[in-house]
């Protein structure tokens, strides 16, 4: 896809090791190269990857659930004269129809997404909000890597706050997170709902002494994100991506 630059980083469920961190950017010469760690330092828009923790919000809050109906209609949302689409209308489809809300997600389905977030919280768009940062989306990861960059939750009093925000949020956009940041929080969904910090060093040592175990202070919160019945939702619906969804 002639990128300017990309990272891939593998972290280990259960303690948080980065076995690998990858960073390619593109150069004059067309060939890519070790430039900058974009993993820990770029902060973009995670775009549908974020449609997993605005759900979590959704049905922990009781105001979706996975077999709600959603009507996609021709796959384009209109909102203050801006449209949200699903990807599927460029190719002539034109959306998914009544599907369920289980099925918007694995489809990726921008408007079915968008629908369900919109109509539970556009009239509290400030409790949406909170949960996020209940969560912990707004921390760091604390990894000991110098230049992590803090991620944007727009809250409702900003000056930059509009009415599509909230929906721009629901599949997001006008939020923004660093690739280990979303990759830590998809890490806490896989490890029962428990936050771990990245752990990129595990020891320090002078010889045969170890002089720093960084490991008895890696940072673990003991609360975890959200229900066992929202975190199961969650995984089944995330099976459903990758078994008969977009990422098969």
């Amino acid at each position: 896809y002639e990128a300017d630059h990309g990272s891939a980083i593998v972290m280990e469920v259960a303690t948080g090791r980065i076995v690998a961190m990858a960073n390619l950017g593109l150069t004059k010469n067309g060939t890519y190269e070790e430039q900058r760690n974009y993993a820990v330092w770029e902060r973009t828009e995670p775009g549908s990857t974020f449609k997993l923790a605005s759900l979590l919000v959704a049905l922990e809050d009781g105001k979706v659930d996975t077999a709600d109906i959603v009507d996609t209609e021709n796959g384009i949302f209109t909102i203050y004269g801006k449209q949200v689409r699903d990807s599927n209308v460029k190719y002539g489809k034109g959306g998914y129809g009544k599907i369920t809300l289980a099925e918007a997600f694995r489809l990726s389905s921008n408007t079915g997404i968008v629908k369900a977030i919109y109509g539970a919280y556009e009239k509290d768009p400030q409790a949406f909000v909170d949960q996020l940062y209940n969560m912990g989306l707004q921390r760091r990861t604390g990894i000991r890597i110098k230049g992590e960059t803090d991620p944007i939750i727009p809250k409702p009093k900003d000056k930059n706050w509009s009415g599509i925000s909230l929906p721009w949020m629901a599949f997001g956009y006008e939020v923004s997170f660093t690739p280990l940041q979303m990759l830590t929080f998809y890490n806490a969904i896989a490890n029962n709902g428990y936050w771990i910090q990245p752990l990129i060093v595990s020891k320090a040592t002078r010889g045969d002494e170890v002089v720093i175990d960084y490991t008895t202070t890696q940072v673990r919160f003991s609360k975890p994100l959200c229900s066992p019945e929202t975190l199961q939702k969650l995984k089944i619906m995330l099976e459903g991506v990758v078994t008969k969804g977009t990422a098969n």
